[in-house]
């Protein structure tokens, strides 16, 4: 069965976090889609308390809704990530 995810808001990286990405959160549990800025993604889940705090958000849905340069610029801080730290893949969609 394959799972519905809404958006739910971007994270913004951090020194030390994982690279800038958007989360998606599954209709039927708290288990997300993290995608990153070149479109691949992970999954995990989100806590209790970031569902209920909804106050996080863009209107910037998708990645190609960006503007060009923060775009590039957050491609470019994701291959420097991958680059140092090998153990960390990402999947595409086929």
């Amino acid at each position: 069965m394959n799972d519905t995810y809404r958006y739910l808001y971007t994270h913004i990286s951090i020194f030390g976090s994982l690279p800038t990405h958007k989360v998606f959160v599954s209709n039927t549990s708290n288990k997300s889609k993290l995608i990153f800025a070149d479109n691949t993604f992970i999954y995990g889940l989100v806590s209790d308390w970031t569902l209920r705090n909804s106050d996080f958000g863009s209107d910037k849905v998708t990645w190609i809704e960006e503007p060009k340069s923060y775009l590039e610029n957050e491609k470019k801080k994701l291959a420097l990530y991958k680059s140092t730290h090998p153990l960390f893949i990402t999947e595409s969609a086929i």
